[in-house]
């Protein structure tokens, strides 16, 4: 029994010792509670390595919870965050740190220097809520960001000290931020990338085929218009069910970054072929749809009934995603490390719409048979321009990818 007594007392001991605080684990103290996603390369190493010390070098001795917000879960909690303390969708970043203070709570937004946030928590001026942003994450930076729940969001010099640029936040004036995530990064990318990704001759080659074929059979323009907006409708919802299942793909993963890169890679390869195609032309491998899923939707088309367009639509709508999924997938992974759930379907739905725009447009535009007819074969006389422009921009897209985004 004395031979076990140190034994047991050890055994109690270790089960009385405190476990290590963990991103779901409870406390009564408020914690610093940071979000960044696993595709941010050098979100982690800041927060290591500069967040969390100054931090602590200002004072803060809090519990740190660390998330990815690429976990579905983690990224609704986040968002909770935001839509608890009212932080517009406009004012968001990689990388997102609530720390609370005595005043209230300030927000680190990107890769903050380690000098401001230790004069932000040393100010004796701090405001109830402040946002402190710095979002260039490569290279030294130039500028950053403050916001005080008022007014618009003001940009200073880098060498700006905190507490002169805090005044000039505290009286600021002007229209409050949008409530849009990274309204003007996001915005254009998915306008113009949308726009691109329609270029592609599988779905031009087919709507051209078919307004030509219906003006053949004489059906009516109305006719026409209800036919053609069918075909395009199921391309849509063909091409944004892939994008939602992307998303979530994307979301699940432990490595998006690695995604990120696989799909730059990917939108070079397919862009490549493009070019091999064009300098090539009996190169056996070919961007084009299946032989017999051609023929399939030709026979649909003649048809000229609602369920085969439809069928014909959805066919069409499978087979794009081979000849432009490098540019889907790009901007997928950039929503998904830079938007919240919500927002990112809002921006998968801007996609989509921009990417049948120009099926709506050239369904509209050609108003007679003749029109219709030149149209038909101008496509087809110089699909292969078509396919090296289409190539050139796939190929730059993905160089951009790799160099901007991972």
């Amino acid at each position: 029994m004395k031979r076990l007594l140190p034994i047991a007392i050890i055994l109690i001991a270790s089960l009385l010792k405190p476990l290590p605080v963990f991103a779901n684990d409870i406390s009564d103290q408020p914690s610093v509670e940071i979000f960044f996603s696993a595709g941010c390369s050098d979100c982690w190493p800041y927060t290591q390595d500069v967040l969390i010390p100054a931090l602590r070098s200002g004072g803060i001795s809090a519990q740190y919870q660390v998330h990815d917000f690429t976990i579905p879960e983690e990224r609704h909690r986040l968002s909770d965050m935001i839509d608890d303390i009212g932080l517009p969708r406009s004012i968001a970043d990689s990388l997102y740190a609530f720390i609370p203070t005595s005043e209230g709570m300030l927000v680190v937004l990107g890769h903050v220097p380690a000098q401001l946030i230790e004069a932000a928590l040393q100010s004796p001026d701090l405001p109830q809520k402040l946002v402190i942003w710095q979002p260039k994450m490569h290279g030294d930076p130039t500028e950053y960001k403050l916001w005080a729940w008022k007014g618009e969001v003001q940009t200073f010099p880098i060498e700006t000290s905190f507490d002169e640029a805090l005044t000039a936040t505290i009286n600021a004036s002007g229209v409050l931020p949008v409530g849009l995530a990274n309204l003007s990064e996001l915005l254009p990318a998915v306008l113009v990338t949308g726009l691109v990704d329609s270029v592609n001759p599988c779905a031009f080659a087919v709507i051209l085929l078919l307004i030509a074929f219906l003006f053949t059979l004489r059906q009516s323009r109305a006719r026409i218009l209800q036919l053609g907006f069918a075909y395009i409708a199921m391309i849509f919802v063909v091409y944004f069910s892939i994008g939602l299942g992307l998303l979530r793909v994307i979301r699940l993963s432990d490595d998006p970054h690695f995604i990120a890169r696989v799909g730059s890679w990917l939108l070079i390869f397919l862009g490549s072929i493009n070019l091999i195609e064009f300098f090539f032309p009996k190169f056996p491998f070919k961007l084009h749809m299946p032989a017999f899923v051609g023929d399939r939707t030709y026979e649909l088309i003649k048809k000229a009934t609602l369920p085969a367009t439809l069928v014909a639509g959805f066919l069409v709508g499978l087979c794009t995603f081979p000849c432009s999924g490098g540019i889907y997938v790009s901007i997928i992974t950039l929503l998904n490390a830079k938007t919240t759930q919500s927002w990112g379907l809002v921006y998968l739905l801007l996609y989509n719409l921009m990417f049948v725009l120009p099926l709506v447009i050239i369904l509209l535009a050609l108003g007679n048979r003749l029109v219709a007819k030149k149209w038909a074969g101008w496509e087809r006389q110089h699909s292969l321009k078509i396919r090296l422009w289409y190539g050139l921009v796939m190929v730059a897209m993905g160089i951009i990818m790799l160099i901007l985004v991972i």
